[in-house]
């Protein structure tokens, strides 16, 4: 399995099971950049809150989100 794979499956199985806020520190590093929109539609399916963590724009730009908090400001 590869590793986008394996990260989609465990957001698949994390959101299936009901853990109600799922807490996601930089869930694209160590894959590879195409395979970071496999992730992004996985978020996107979720329908409940999330806390994520990211340093890169383009994947935050292709994830629906509601409110962001930019520590960089």
């Amino acid at each position: 399995m590869a590793k986008a794979e394996t990260i989609v499956s465990f957001e698949k199985v994390s959101f299936e099971y009901g853990h109600n806020k799922p807490i996601l520190d930089e869930p694209t590093n160590h894959i590879n950049f195409r395979d970071i929109p496999l992730v992004a539609e996985a978020l996107n399916k979720y329908q409940g809150a999330m806390i994520l963590v990211s340093r890169l724009p383009k994947f935050v730009t292709k994830i629906r989100i509601d409110e962001i908090l930019d520590l960089d400001k």
